[in-house]
């Protein structure tokens, strides 16, 4: 059996971290689905989905590494409209930090095993939907897999 659901979510801005555990899970139990696993996917190239625990020096050293790994006042490529000329959208923000510290994060997604219909979470371990750039509307895509 698949179960697919999509999900609207409104982001507060740079590293807002959603709980979306609460979503999933619903999903999860709406499905039947005892024995299989979850996926949950962010079909943005600046937002991820991590499983961490939802506490703030969690989103405070995810803010130290991403300004280690791509700094506010470094120079983009991306960034210099003056030279780029592939994938251009109108209003674009300078975000090049923000797809940078995706492609590090590497967490466009993450599958959760469901063992006798319950999440295989450990004691602290939430789903968060985290935006990596600014405030906006967002999507999650949750599909169950299994018996």
């Amino acid at each position: 059996m698949v179960v697919y659901e999509e999900f609207d979510a409104k982001t507060g801005g740079r590293l807002d971290a959603l709980d979306v555990t609460a979503e999933v899970l619903s999903v999860v139990k709406a499905s039947g689905v005892s024995n299989g696993s979850v996926l949950i996917f962010s079909p943005h190239t600046t937002c991820c989905v991590v499983l961490a625990e939802r506490r703030s020096d969690t989103t405070s050293a995810l803010e130290l590494a991403m300004k280690t790994i791509a700094p506010d006042n470094g120079y983009y490529a991306h960034d210099d409209l003056d030279i780029r000329t592939e994938n251009l959208v109108d209003d674009e923000p300078a975000n090049a930090p923000a797809h940078i510290f995706h492609v590090f994060a590497g967490k466009a997604s993450e599958c959760i095993p469901i063992i006798q219909g319950a999440l295989a979470l450990g004691a602290e371990q939430r789903v968060l939907f985290v935006e990596l750039d600014c405030s906006r509307e967002r999507r999650y895509l949750v599909q169950v897999v299994g018996e």
